[in-house]
């Protein structure tokens, strides 16, 4: 009995252990089948949270997990497709704020700098390269109107961009125009960041006050010729036509007036169509000899009542001048004319005129030199504005409009030469300008 009880039990017992062998070694290999392609699955999900778009995830079985794999391959392909979208335009973005001529500069609610392009790196002196993101623009930038304005945004709740002026506290005494503008939050529409765009306006703030200044002084100008002229009509109404001699000196001032009433008109035309370029210049060889022989002879007779020799030094072998020849007399007349009004009896003015040359271009370089008053150092760089003068008084006294100097700038610069001015006080002034000479090379480059 014993025997066959014990047959019957190791029959079962292999029986069972077959059963869980049948059950667990198909049970591994689907285990070991999902957990690897599970395993795949994740280091791919990494490799996507990387950055890294090029792996690919083989589909092994058309079942759920291949679906599931299908899915993150297109979810990669996607994402690397909006990847080198943002990529794309955040390369656009750069390249529009290094190219803007405004600079930009984007804060967080606390003043740290999220943002900043080379401009505005280049406005406020910092150094280009390093990277300013989290540091607070306030330390940056010591400057005191700035700082206020950065104070100022944490009080602001604005919703429109908002544009003000600041002077900056460096030695060039720039303004800036601020644009700012406000980056909210959708959710709870608080202010999370500002835009705040700087356009340095400095040199149109320098060509208002010159427009300023220039209708003040051409009112100014006006006003005293015809303040004479009506003062002495008046005069000559009321009671002077009959004392003829007393008549005639009224005629003579009213007649003086007129006429520097006309040349200043005369001076003003000529100035602004200069400076907008609608004087075409009838470009010619010139002699520059007979130009100045010209000169001398409209002057000598102003240079004889004020005690003033006149002298000229022009070379003979000097090459002839390409230019207009009435525009470069006018040039020469303006400052000869200049030299002789501020020189005293017994004083001398020469004009010399030497060869030279701008690189492989040939140039004449004509002085104009006095031995007169002289001029400060500190006005010597704005003789050429218009109605600056350094001596007012003896200036309107000697019939200058002011606009001489403006005006021979704007010829040298129209034939492409230089002007420069030299002077001492009790020693002189030379005035010195170049121009383009004339050769066979000038000519057939259409110069």
């Amino acid at each position: 009995v014993a025997g066959p009880d014990r047959q019957l039990g190791t029959i079962v017992l292999l029986g069972v252990i077959a059963s869980i062998l049948a059950g667990f070694l198909p049970a591994l290999y689907v285990a070991n089948t999902i957990g690897g392609r599970l395993g795949h699955m994740v280091r791919f999900s990494r490799s996507v949270a990387g950055g890294d778009f090029s792996p690919r995830l083989a589909i092994m079985r058309r079942d759920q997990l291949g679906l599931l794999e299908s899915n993150l391959n297109e979810m990669s392909g996607r994402l690397r497709a909006s990847f080198l979208e943002l990529r794309e335009e955040s390369e656009k973005v750069g390249g529009i704020l290094r190219a803007m001529v405004e600079g930009v500069v984007v804060v967080s609610a606390l003043g740290e700098v999220v943002l900043i392009n080379r401009r505005a790196e280049d406005i406020f002196g910092l150094e280009t390269g390093p990277d300013y993101r989290g540091r607070h623009l306030v330390e940056m930038c010591r400057d005191p109107e700035l700082q206020d304005l950065l104070r100022s945004l944490a009080e602001w709740n604005g919703t429109e961009p908002a544009v003000c002026e600041i002077a900056l506290a460096d030695p060039d005494r720039r303004v800036l125009a601020v644009s700012v503008s406000p980056i909210r939050d959708p959710s709870s529409a608080q202010a999370t960041a500002f835009v705040m765009v700087f356009h340095d306006i400095t040199d149109l703030k320098k060509l208002e006050t010159m427009r300023r200044d220039f209708v003040a002084n051409v009112s100014h100008e006006l006003r005293t010729p015809l303040t004479a002229i009506r003062g002495y009509a008046e005069t000559l109404l009321a009671c002077a036509l009959e004392d003829r001699e007393r008549a005639r000196q009224f005629l003579s001032v009213i007649d003086r007036h007129s006429e520097r009433l006309s040349r200043l008109i005369d001076d003003l035309l000529t100035l602004s169509d200069l400076e907008l370029g609608k004087t075409a210049l009838k470009k010619e060889p010139v002699h520059l000899e007979t130009l100045v022989e010209e000169v001398v002879e409209v002057l000598r007779e102003k240079a004889r009542r004020g005690g003033v020799a006149l002298e000229t030094q022009i070379p003979p072998e000097l090459p002839l001048v390409l230019g207009d020849a009435d525009r470069l007399q006018q040039v020469l007349i303006n400052l000869t004319d200049n030299a002789i009004k501020y020189s005293a009896s017994g004083g001398r003015v020469r004009i010399s005129a030497a060869a030279g040359s701008d690189g492989p271009t040939p140039t004449v370089e004509v002085s104009v030199e006095d031995d007169g008053v002289g001029i400060p150092a500190t006005d010597l760089p704005r003789l050429t504005e218009r109605f600056y003068r350094v001596d007012k008084a003896r200036s309107r006294e000697l019939g200058g409009t002011g606009l001489g100097l403006a005006i021979v700038k704007h010829i040298v610069q129209a034939h492409g030469g230089r002007l420069e001015i030299r002077s001492a006080l009790n020693v002189g002034t030379t005035v010195k300008f170049s121009v383009p000479g004339w050769s066979r090379q000038t000519r057939a480059m259409g110069a």
